[in-house]
């Protein structure tokens, strides 16, 4: 018997102590928590799966293809969706002459980004995704780039050009830049004061059409004339680099070719424009989320339909947070759905406005559509996973959220229709209206949205799951939902027994939407990152969810901090352009 066997447990410790490799340490991690998965028990055939994972990706692996080209393409796609067109986005809707130029230079990043990814691709040879939808959407991208900038540049031309009182721009002897007065659509909230309480009751109050009419005829001249005036010397008050920009739009402006065809093509231009201009960059934030999931190798074989389940959902939980932030800062100020009062009097009926109900569209009954749409295209995906064909619990699990989403959705428009009337009667009472055809307080009570939220957390993040990280991840983005939901009714309550405080067209701001919006893009994120692929990844590397927790939060904060960002500069801007 060798005489290592006969050492006692107190020998094999004090030999421990005497080795000069043991490092003194006050705990040693003696549980399971954020271990890698390989040093953890593993029964043989998850010891066998686990050893043939495999980490390379297209960003893991340093040797594959050009790198320069593929970081280029990454970083500068990413400045583009989350920079440049939201700046592109802002200038657009007060007016500013800065648009095409800031529109030019996204244009480039992502025609360039789009090379350069030719350029990675045809130094691959031998791709670890063969036959990517990226590519394809990376095409349809190159396209809608086109079309949108063309149509820009088009209406651009034509409104520049109306701008100029038929005037003809190169026979012209000075420039004058009315680019600021004649903007492709009207801000939201400068066209929303146009019709302010105050104004409309004066207007109602009015004794006889004929003195609107007198009143309406020197305002216009007075307005006319002012702009004449405006314009003749415009040129005094701008900045060098403002001189040279109108310059250079001028000169573009003045070219044969591009005034003809404003001229002929402004119609279809502005409808093109109008189309694509938010729907790009819609599918700029699709094609950097299909990037990152072709980048990772996520959505091979069966694993498709796990990742569109989780990505499409937790994308849209994500976009409904950005777009609650958005109404918190002012966004749909014009349409009521910035929680502020909206309503359309007698005296500013238009076709449009025949159309609407008598307690206007609120962004509730809008949703609750979108719910319903949702759930009702969503049923036959729910089970394409499916390798046998049976239908097991976890299917029947999530085709219950399906009905749950019908249900609800149409629960909600059949409320919003209920109502209706009700929207219109107490937004007449709060703000002492007497004559309106359309008028609301900038919402309805209709509790569908926010209850189709709260229990899409609570049934999602209970159902049955793979693995213990998967189900606590499921458990964080489901609580996340919630706690969004909760927070949405207090908004209701609030507006509620305090109508005084959205009874303006100004935007009310409930702070507790700025916690709303929180926990839904929060949630919606932690959602996306609940797929099988990266549930998979964190465990090889040892990962618990509070890592992609705090991360994910980390992230979604800077998110929120940059939008608002935004519409407080657009704000500033726009006063800035009143004032010059």
């Amino acid at each position: 018997m060798d005489d290592t066997d006969q050492l006692t447990p107190v020998d094999t410790q004090n030999n421990e102590m005497d080795s000069p490799e043991i490092v003194p340490i006050p705990h040693e991690v003696m549980h399971m928590h954020g271990v890698p998965i390989l040093q953890k028990s593993l029964t043989a055939a998850e010891r066998l799966y686990w050893e043939n994972y495999d980490t390379t990706t297209y960003f893991t692996d340093s040797n594959l293809g050009n790198r320069n080209a593929f970081w280029y393409h990454v970083f500068s796609l990413v400045l583009s969706a989350f920079v440049l067109y939201p700046i592109c986005l802002a200038l657009n809707n007060i007016g500013s002459n800065w648009y095409l130029p800031i529109l030019t230079l996204t244009e480039i990043m992502i025609i360039s980004s789009l090379f350069s990814l030719s350029i990675f691709d045809s130094s691959v040879t031998e791709s670890l995704y063969p036959h990517h939808i990226y590519r394809v959407f990376s095409w349809i991208l190159f396209f809608i780039v086109q079309l949108h900038y063309t149509s820009a540049v088009l209406l651009r031309a034509f409104k520049w050009i109306s701008g100029n009182k038929g005037g003809n721009i190169e026979d012209s002897g000075e420039f004058y830049p009315l680019g600021n007065y004649y903007r492709d659509e009207p801000d939201e909230e400068e066209e929303h004061l146009s019709s302010s309480p105050a104004t409309t009751l004066t207007n109602n109050r009015s004794s006889s059409n004929s003195t609107e009419s007198v009143a309406n005829d020197i305002t216009a001249d007075l307005e006319s004339s002012s702009e004449r005036l405006f314009s003749l010397n415009a040129h005094r008050f701008k900045g060098k680099m403002s001189l040279k920009r109108d310059s250079i739009l001028s000169k573009v402006f003045s070219n044969p070719t591009i005034k003809k065809l404003s001229l002929n093509f402004s119609t279809l231009a502005s409808i093109i424009f109008h189309l694509l201009n938010y729907f790009l960059f819609l599918f700029l934030l699709v094609d950097v989320f299909v990037g990152l999931a072709v980048g990772n190798l996520f959505g091979k074989g069966l694993h498709i339909f796990n990742l569109l389940a989780h990505w499409i959902k937790g994308g849209v939980f994500f976009l409904l947070g950005v777009i609650s932030l958005a109404r918190y800062c002012g966004f749909g100020a014009n349409k009521g759905w910035a929680w502020n009062a909206f309503y359309i009097s007698d005296s500013n009926v238009s076709r449009l406005s025949n159309a609407l109900p008598r307690g206007g569209i609120t962004l509730e009954g809008v949703e609750s559509f979108l719910i319903f749409f949702y759930g009702s295209t969503n049923v036959f995906l729910e089970h394409l996973a499916s390798q046998d064909g049976i239908w097991t619990p976890k299917d029947l699990q999530h085709i219950s959220i399906a009905f749950l989403y019908i249900g609800a959705g149409l629960c909600g428009i059949l409320v919003e229709i209920f109502l209706n009337t009700w929207k219109f009667e107490h937004a007449k009472a709060t703000l002492g209206l007497s004559n309106v055809k359309v008028a609301n307080l900038g919402f309805s009570p209709n509790p569908l949205p926010a209850f189709t939220i709260f229990w899409t957390g609570i049934l999602m993040s209970k159902h049955a799951q793979t693995s213990e990280l998967s189900t606590a991840i499921h458990v964080q983005w489901g609580s996340m939902l919630s706690y969004g939901s909760f927070f949405r009714v207090f908004t209701f309550l609030y507006l509620l027994f305090v109508p005084t405080h959205c009874a303006r067209t100004l935007p009310s701001q409930p702070l507790t939407e700025l916690i709303t919006s929180f926990c839904l893009m929060g949630g919606g994120l932690i959602f996306m990152e609940s797929t099988d692929q990266v549930i998979e990844a964190m465990e090889y590397r040892g990962y618990t969810e509070m890592f992609t927790f705090n991360l994910s939060l980390g992230v979604v904060t800077l998110i929120m901090s940059w939008e608002m960002m935004l519409f407080m500069w657009k704000g500033w801007l726009k006063k800035r352009m009143m004032n010059n």
